[in-house]
């Protein structure tokens, strides 16, 4: 992979955000991989700024050239790229999303779902849990829930309500 930089008409955006890979997108923008964010830029300014601990997962499409980042919030962000040259940046945006998670719980839901109370640390080295609940939750089943963070939290040290 050559080595690619941005132009000064975009790094100008990035403030004091150090770029660790870049890779070309469409539309003239560029995919900024830094010690603690992802983010799509361009000439106009940023489009998508997003701290490693709002991102649950990504997956690489080659045959559409496509990057697709989805949220805890359970949102997507889709990012094209201008070519297949993306070794280096989809590796880092795996292992940083990877190392900011620390610990994970589950719980199968009794409709079929899954609730996952995750550990995560961020740019500062801050804990905090989330939960990320995929597919159907009964309310009755809140407890188990509520039971699920407190368990991930006392496993890493943190205070459980």
């Amino acid at each position: 992979m050559a080595r690619t930089s941005l132009p000064s008409s975009v790094s100008a955006h990035l403030g004091r955000t150090k770029p660790e890979v870049v890779a070309p997108l469409v539309r003239s923008e560029w995919l900024v991989v830094s010690a603690d964010r992802l983010i799509a830029v361009g000439e106009e300014g940023i489009r998508i700024d997003l701290p490693w601990i709002a991102i649950e997962n990504a997956s690489w499409d080659g045959s559409a050239r496509r990057l697709t980042v989805n949220l805890v919030d359970g949102q997507t962000a889709e990012l094209h790229t201008k070519d297949d040259d993306v070794w280096l940046a989809t590796t880092a945006v795996r292992e940083h999303v990877n190392s900011s998670i620390v610990h994970v719980e589950y719980l199968d839901t009794l409709a079929g779902g899954e609730v996952r109370a995750l550990i995560r640390k961020d740019s500062r080295g801050n804990l905090s849990s989330q939960l990320i609940a995929r597919g159907p939750v009964a309310e009755t089943e809140q407890p188990e829930v509520d039971a699920l963070e407190r368990r991930a939290r006392a496993a890493v040290g943190l205070p459980t309500p």
